[in-house]
C-alpha cells in the first residue's frame, strides 16, 4: 500500500523500531520474524491448537512465544468497560465481575 501511494522506499523498507537503542529493531525484540509470527498467529486465530501448529512443522518455541504474546495482550483487543445507566440494578445490561 505504501509503495502504491508513493511513499519513498527508504521509509517503506526501514525496519520498525522504537528508537530506544541504536540498531535495535522491533522484530529482533520480538524474537521471531514478523513473517513467521504472522503465519503462526493466523493459525492460532483460525482456531488451530498449539499442538496442531507444531505438528504442521512450526518450531515449538516460536509457537509458544506467539501464543504467550497473544495471551498477555488480550486486554488490548477489548474496549474499556463503561458504566451503564439503568432504571434497575440488575437488568439485561447487568455486568458481572468477570466482564470487567
Amino acid at each position: 500500500l505504501a509503495r502504491h501511494l508513493g511513499v519513498p522506499d527508504v521509509i517503506v523498507d526501514k525496519p520498525a523500531t522504537a528508537d530506544l537503542i541504536r540498531g535495535q529493531t522491533d522484530e529482533e525484540d520480538l524474537g521471531i520474524s514478523y513473517l513467521q509470527a504472522d503465519k503462526i498467529l493466523n493459525r492460532l486465530l483460525m482456531g488451530y491448537s498449539v499442538d496442531d501448529i507444531i505438528a504442521a512443522g512450526y518450531p515449538r518455541a516460536e509457537v509458544e512465544l506467539v501464543k504467550r504474546r497473544v495471551d498477555a495482550t488480550h486486554w488490548k483487543r477489548h474496549l474499556a468497560t463503561t458504566a451503564l445507566i439503568s432504571t434497575t440494578a440488575i437488568n439485561e445490561f447487568y455486568l458481572r465481575p468477570v466482564d470487567y
